[in-house]
């Protein structure tokens, strides 16, 4: 069965049955498809029973074992790794393969059909695409049923159905707007980037917060399930008006009452902290299993050693966000060789900068092993990590007599690598490895072997003067990214998210580890 299908050019598009005057047969409107391509044709009149056989048995570990199973595949060490995305089963062997360990397999087992881990549906690997097969469909959508749907209708229910059907495109994506409703364009970005976190809207569609049994006054949380529920299960294009969500957020806190301007990072721990109380959150952040908890919080691990004894002090702070600087040091301002002009500042030069080590003056800390202030040097490293990281670029300055933004460009990836500043890392670092020559500054390296991925999923943008601004945010759905302005929201390529002037991102780790 491993040669059956092997690599071949494409051919004709799938077989359709005509009578000699040409009508489409059967005599529905639907037209007949034989074999799903020339492909499953061979693969059919080759290995017919063992083909259905298999794929039979691949539907029923999805349908009836834990869907985690289907989602498991193995590393290149051979840890098993859960995967946010959807795998493919392959047909023809047990291969449970990424998107792009599927292509590979096909080059070298010539392996060319797989089962998608979500729903079932059959992919060429010659064709590059999914394919209709009418005998793998009919099991597909049968799901252990023993009876198919053909033979429940009539050919009157077949007439009535073509008769009085129309084509109405699925919307209940949440792409869909929010109307601003007097200067509250700071809480549709936070707000449109919860909705389109797949960690939360998840609790949130499975009944985690249950609106009828809550007693609160304008809940919160209330007020979000509403929105999920608007904006996944009603066929809406229009702009939606958060005022649950306004009305909550006024009375759960005062500062924000009003209609003046707020700021976006401010507004975001607002809601991460109230959702938490009103989702059963405990005090004790490290048992937590409230869905903020489980998505945002991460640890942060700080070292101060004692330049005189040696001695080694480690306290854990948790964090649901990084604040990071984005000013450029004058001493390490980078010029491009060729134009002469400042280097764009790098996401990873400010990871880097926020967990490199720092010099503290004696007055600043009090060693216990010398019994008094000694100079010392501080790190910073993450400790643990979420399942989605918030990143916030600290573009605001305040001093006591006026306020400033910061401009500074700042370029992010879509895939960044966390393991260069964990704890984990940091710890590996000796001095002999510090005075070998500065850190290696070019990202376009490949990843280590324990690299820790994450894909970036939303980006919050201030535009304009701190007191005169305006906040837009972009958040990926698929392999798509849209623009969120308020009530309009627009299909965007990826180079115009990677050329915004970010002030919040969000990423979200690409694997989950059993």
């Amino acid at each position: 069965m491993d040669s059956i299908a092997q690599k071949a050019a494409p051919l004709a598009s799938p077989k359709i049955l005509k009578n000699s005057k040409g009508v489409i047969l059967p005599t529905s409107q639907v037209a007949y498809v034989v074999y799903g391509c020339e492909h499953m044709q061979e693969m059919m009149e080759s290995a017919r029973k063992p083909t259905l056989q298999h794929y039979k048995a691949i539907l029923q570990d999805l349908h009836e074992k834990p869907s985690i199973i289907a989602q498991t595949y193995k590393s290149a060490d051979g840890r098993p790794v859960v995967s946010l995305r959807p795998l493919y089963l392959c047909l023809q062997c047990p291969s449970i393969l990424t998107e792009a360990d599927r292509d590979l397999h096909v080059e070298s087992k010539l392996h060319c059909f797989s089962v998608e881990s979500r729903e079932g549906h059959v992919y060429c690997g010659n064709c590059q695409d999914f394919i209709y097969d009418p005998d793998l469909d009919s099991k597909r959508l049968q799901k252990g049923k023993k009876r198919k749907y053909e033979d429940t209708t009539t050919p009157d229910d077949h007439k009535l159905i073509i008769g009085n059907s129309i084509f109405l495109p699925c919307r209940s994506t949440g792409l869909r707007g929010l109307y601003n409703m007097g200067q509250t364009c700071f809480m549709s970005v936070i707000l449109q980037t919860l909705i389109h976190n797949p960690f939360v809207r998840n609790f949130y569609l499975s009944e985690g917060h249950r609106t009828a049994e809550c007693e609160r006054e304008a809940c919160v949380s209330c007020a979000l399930d509403e929105m999920f529920v608007e904006f996944y299960s009603v066929e809406k294009t229009e702009g939606f008006g958060a005022v649950g969500m306004l009305m909550g957020s006024w009375l759960a806190g005062d500062s924000l009452a009003g209609y003046q301007q707020q700021d976006a990072h401010e507004y975001m721990q607002f809601m991460l902290n109230t959702l938490h109380l009103q989702n059963g959150g405990s005090t004790d952040s490290d048992d937590c299993a409230c869905v903020i908890h489980q998505t945002f919080y991460g640890k942060l691990s700080s070292t101060v050693t004692c330049d005189k004894c040696r001695n080694v002090t480690t306290a854990l702070d948790p964090y649901m966000d990084l604040s990071l600087d984005v000013r450029n040091q004058g001493k390490k301002r980078k010029l491009d060789s060729n134009t002469g002009e400042d280097i764009r500042l790098d996401l990873r030069d400010c990871l880097e900068r926020f967990t490199s080590r720092e010099k503290l003056a004696a007055e600043d800390y009090m060693c216990q092993n010398c019994d008094g202030g000694q100079h010392a040097t501080k790190q910073l490293s993450i400790k643990r990590l979420p399942p989605v990281l918030s990143i916030h670029l600290k573009r605001f300055e305040h001093t006591k007599s006026t306020s400033s933004k910061i401009e500074t460009m700042v370029r992010f990836p879509m895939k960044l690598d966390l393991y260069p500043y964990t704890t984990d890392y940091k710890s590996t670092q000796t001095k002999a490895s510090k005075a070998s020559g500065p850190p290696n500054t070019n990202h376009n390296v490949n990843s280590p072997a324990n690299s820790i991925l994450y894909e970036l999923s939303s980006v919050i943008v201030h535009k304009g003067k701190i007191d005169s601004g305006h906040y837009v945010s972009y958040s990926r759905e698929g392999n798509d990214w849209f623009s969120f302005d308020d009530s309009k929201v627009v299909l965007v390529p990826e180079s115009e998210v990677l050329g915004a002037e970010a002030y919040l991102l969000f990423y979200m780790v690409s694997n989950l580890e059993m």
